[in-house]
């Protein structure tokens, strides 16, 4: 665990001049970055009135910002999100034991001997451990530290460096616990980070579900395409790659329609923007973009669109909750029915959550 209030200091320090823009203050939740190292979640906070969010970090193991008024005499808030190793299997603060809570401690009094700790909670009972320095009866600042997922999240306050008299108020305190209360970790998808997913859709198929973390292992695909100038270059000899194939041409034939057929079963088809995209045996060609395991949440959508036993195209397509799609996927494991199928499209949020399955009919399935 690292201790961000010297780097606070030095930070509020050298913005205490900077102006805040009214213009960026917002008072609905809005999201601070993305975290991915012991789970992926995208956090979200609401703005205090009258405050502007500056990030300083931003990393899938870290997220650091600074929070500052417009009214130059309200406090400076910091807020870091860090992810430990050590503490990966805790769930919350609330977890801890005695002996934890004094290791926690004493990371405050070994810095400062003379830092007041006690315990609060936010508002849906999360325990807060809470250090208070104070010099001269003037407070000098306030830390709040908790634990979530192995997550620390630390809150620091300090009154107004611009400001000699500032003192911190209980309303100043009950701010922070405010905010950290309606600090939301919102699942989202994890991958390996090189596929934009928020709000996009993708054909897709699905490789297996994990009760323990009611997540779905979903390989999400693109069509193959080839560049327009490639495809009519190509002459017997060369080497199409196609995706993750490689094959030598030992036949070319262009179609009527302007298509080019290689080696009789490879179709190179022109698409209008530059383009040919690449068929097999009628079967558009697709490749892997990456896999992430996508969390199911109680309001995704998914929809069939054939009978899961006899594979008919049904009229209008079936629509599932997420409890009963997962039990036709435990069904699947039982006698081969259910929703595999190569046939698939998942739609995320634009937070990057899973939003809808949906399976079409298709004649060769």
């Amino acid at each position: 665990m690292k201790k961000i209030i010297a780097v606070f200091l030095c930070l509020v320090l050298l913005l205490a001049c900077a102006a805040v823009s009214a213009d960026q203050v917002k008072s609905d939740k809005v999201s601070i970055g993305k975290i991915s190292i012991n789970g992926a979640f995208d956090l979200q906070c609401g703005i205090p009135e009258g405050y502007s969010a500056t990030p300083i970090t931003v990393s899938p193991d870290q997220i650091i910002g600074m929070f500052a008024s417009e009214d130059p005499s309200k406090p400076v808030m910091m807020l870091s999100i860090a992810f430990d190793e050590t503490y990966s299997d805790v769930e919350r603060l609330n977890d801890l034991d005695d002996e934890a809570l004094n290791l926690l401690e004493e990371t405050y009094t070994e810095t400062d001997p003379t830092v007041d700790l006690s315990y609060g909670e936010t508002g849906y009972g999360t325990r807060l451990l809470i250090a208070r320095q104070t010099g001269d009866d003037v407070v000098n600042y306030v830390d709040f530290l908790t634990i979530y997922k192995g997550y620390f999240v630390e809150f620091v306050l300090i009154p107004s460096r611009q400001d000699e008299d500032a003192k911190l108020s209980d309303d100043d305190l009950r701010m922070c616990i405010d905010f950290l209360t309606d600090l939301d970790f919102v699942p989202v998808a994890e991958g390996d980070g090189s596929v934009d997913i928020a709000g996009r859709t993708f054909p897709a198929v699905i490789t297996g579900y994990d009760a323990a973390s009611n997540t779905l292992a979903i390989t999400l695909r693109k069509q193959v395409f080839v560049e327009k100038e490639a495809a009519e270059a190509l002459k017997i000899g060369d080497t199409l790659k196609l995706g993750e194939t490689e094959d030598e041409v030992y036949a070319l034939e262009t179609l009527e329609d302007g298509s080019i057929l290689v080696n009789d079963e490879t179709e190179l088809r022109p698409q209008g923007d530059g383009t040919f995209g690449v068929y097999s045996y009628e079967h558009a060609l697709m490749a892997d973009l990456t896999t992430v395991n996508a969390i199911v949440p109680d309001t995704a959508v998914f929809a069939d669109g054939i009978d899961p036993e006899s594979l008919e195209m049904l009229d209008e397509a079936k629509i599932y909750t997420a409890a009963e799609f997962l039990a036709e996927m435990e069904a699947e494991k039982e006698d081969g029915v259910g929703f595999s199928a190569d046939n698939i499209t998942v739609t995320f949020d634009e937070n990057g959550e899973l939003a809808r399955i949906e399976r079409i009919y298709v004649p060769w399935q």
